[in-house]
């Protein structure tokens, strides 16, 4: 009997039952699902929450007041600087409203879809635009990079009417710096330009903003801080749009303070008028205090330009190597003094008694000293010569008598006496020192002992011997004062500083003011043509070489750079000093006949300036032209 089941009989396994498993455990599955899908969304609402209650409560003042600027936009508002005056309170600088145009780079966009379109209307040169703006890279956005100065109204008219189209465009009402009487004493009232990032950062002009114009020479340098004043501000609401809706706040800026200087308004125009252009400088002071009358550097430059930006050719005009017109002369040119210098010789030689006013040498055209033969500026000699002569006729042979008696130490210590070889104090920066030389200098500088034909050469103001104008007007003035140096002021209202006396008795300086008196007045005198009717004046002329005597002989036709510089000093009245003047035409010749007359034109005016109706220089342009002055 077959007891093993029939597999055809046998039934296959409920799959029912397997289903049921397997919608069992799917049903796990999706509650399990539903509970991380639960847990996960919680988790995101949790920190969506967090997040939101983070921005609302913790950093809600924060996102308000960034909300407040969108639609509240703030003005600087830039303060008007204080006015340059002379000493009878005449405009030298002002100021004047004018129109900026800028692009404020976080409203504009694209920058180079912009431009094409704002350059047309600028009256600009593209390169110039765009060199704004990378100039002004590092600066903040929401500041405008000034693009154009000073635009005219038909300039601003057309970017008006265009702003719609134009992002981040600006037109700004800001003050500038006007200049009345034109380029007058550019060189100490100095100029205004835009404050550049470094200067910014290294904290100078603190005061200042990018884009702001700060004095950077000259009266504008020294005294920015008093002339700049304080900004101020307006708060306007603004639309969508970026247009005005109402005024907020306004808080107006405080204008700098005035500042009156000692110069002279009319004697210096007549001291710019009589150097025509010609390279060199005036210097006049007040022998009673030492305050600056007149200071003019040839030839000037238009300090406008720089507030609007420099073309190259404009740059390398001011920086001829020739002309120097952006040097100050009158306190940074260092010349040889030439026979002016014999004033100092005279001075010393009476002093230590080595010569007295009756000395005479005997003066054949030249003295010989070894080898070598020096010359006097008279071929033909000046024949028996006393001081007096010496002086009037300026005779070089006996101040190379004088010279050899005193030495090189002792002239060297009244040099530096009468206030030369160093800085005379001048509140002006780069003031130069001059050089007075010295046995111990010329040692340190050449490892050479000094020589006896050196000593000549210094003794009538050759050789190694600078001195700057101003330097010399001093000098002057402390003959004419009677032997005080006074501290050079140009600020009006500040005390005269007495820096000293000059190492000389009363009665030597009375002998050598009569001589310089003959100079102008004796009919041999060498500054005959500084004469001037009514008016007793002392003086001295000087010629300085530029070339050796040696290389002079061979070209009697010399390029003008290679010919002598012309120099006078003067004082006027004779009996009571008021006004000291020195000169120098830069290759002009000879002092008497170059130099002389422009101190002559400032003696002039200063006397008729003293008459009891004198013609002020309105009167005078008035009555010439039948027309005002600019203002």
């Amino acid at each position: 009997m077959n007891l093993q089941p029939d597999k055809k009989s046998q039934k296959p396994p409920d799959t029912r039952i397997r289903l049921k498993r397997f919608d069992q455990q799917g049903e796990e599955y999706r509650v399990r699902l539903g509970v991380y899908a639960s847990w996960f969304l919680f988790c995101c609402f949790c920190l969506l929450s967090a997040r939101l209650w983070y921005l609302q409560v913790m950093q809600g003042p924060y996102f308000r007041a960034q909300s407040e600027r969108n639609r509240i936009k703030s003005i600087r508002l830039q303060p008007y600087r204080g006015n340059i005056l002379d000493r009878s309170g005449r405009l030298l600088a002002g100021v004047e409203p004018s129109f900026n145009i800028g692009i404020v780079l976080k409203d504009a966009g694209d920058i180079e879809s912009l431009l094409p379109r704002l350059e047309p209307l600028l009256d600009e040169s593209p390169m110039n635009v765009r060199m704004r703006l990378v100039a002004a890279k590092g600066q903040p956005a929401y500041l405008p990079v000034i693009i154009k100065r000073n635009a005219d109204w038909a300039t601003v008219a057309r970017i008006e009417a265009r702003l719609y189209e134009l992002p981040g465009v600006v037109v700004e009402v800001a003050p500038s710096r006007q200049y009345p009487y034109g380029k007058i004493a550019p060189h100490l009232l100095g100029y205004l330009a835009e404050v550049s990032l470094d200067q910014l950062k290294s904290g100078k002009f603190s005061h200042a903003v990018p884009g702001d114009l700060v004095g950077k020479y000259g009266v504008e340098a020294r005294f920015e801080p008093l002339l700049a004043g304080k900004s101020g501000f307006k708060r306007v609401e603004v639309d969508a749009k970026g247009r005005m809706v109402r005024v907020v706040d306004v808080k107006l800026p405080r204008t700098g303070q005035d500042l009156s200087l000692t110069i002279d308004l009319d004697l210096q125009l007549a001291a710019e008028e009589a150097l025509a252009g010609r390279p060199g400088a005036v210097v006049a002071l007040d022998p009673r205090n030492g305050q600056l009358l007149v200071m003019a550097s040839s030839p000037k430059f238009d300090p406008a330009i720089f507030a609007n930006g420099l073309s190259s050719e404009e740059w390398k005009a001011l920086n001829d190597p020739l002309l120097t017109p952006l040097v100050n002369k009158t306190i940074q040119g260092q010349y040889a003094p030439g026979s002016t210098f014999k004033t100092v010789m005279a001075a010393a030689g009476l002093n230590e008694h080595v010569i007295s006013q009756y000395s005479t040498f005997f003066c054949s055209g030249s003295m010989k000293l070894g080898k070598r033969r020096f010359r006097c500026w008279k071929r033909g000699g000046h024949g028996k010569t006393d001081l007096y002569k010496a002086l009037v006729q300026s005779c070089d042979v006996y101040f190379y008598n004088t010279g050899l008696k005193l030495g090189v130490d002792r002239i060297s210590r009244y040099a530096f006496g009468f206030g030369l070889g160093k800085k005379t104090g001048i509140d002006l920066p780069g003031e130069k020192s001059g050089r007075v030389p010295t046995r111990k200098w010329k040692y340190r500088r050449f490892r050479e002992p000094w020589q006896k034909g050196e000593t000549l050469n210094y003794s009538i103001g050759q050789g190694f011997l600078v001195v700057t104008p101003l330097q010399l007007a001093r000098m002057i003035s402390a003959v004419a004062n009677g032997g005080t140096l006074y501290k050079p002021e140009y600020v009006l209202g500040r005390p005269a500083q007495r820096q000293g006396r000059v190492p000389v008795e009363p009665q030597v300086l009375a002998i050598i003011r009569h001589a310089l008196e003959g100079v102008v007045a004796d009919r041999h005198g060498t500054a005959r043509k500084c004469r001037i009717p009514g008016l007793r004046v002392a003086g001295k002329t000087g010629t300085a070489q530029v070339v050796r005597q040696s290389k002079r002989k061979q070209d009697e036709k010399m390029a003008w750079k290679f010919k002598d510089h012309a120099l006078f000093v003067a004082f006027a009245p004779v009996e009571d000093p008021q006004i000291a003047v020195a000169v120098i035409i830069e290759h002009g010749g000879h002092g008497g006949s170059a130099a002389a007359p422009v101190a002559r034109a400032v003696i002039e005016r200063w006397l008729q300036l003293r008459s009891p109706k004198p013609a002020t220089f309105l009167e005078r342009t008035a009555s010439a032209d039948r027309g005002k002055p600019r203002v």
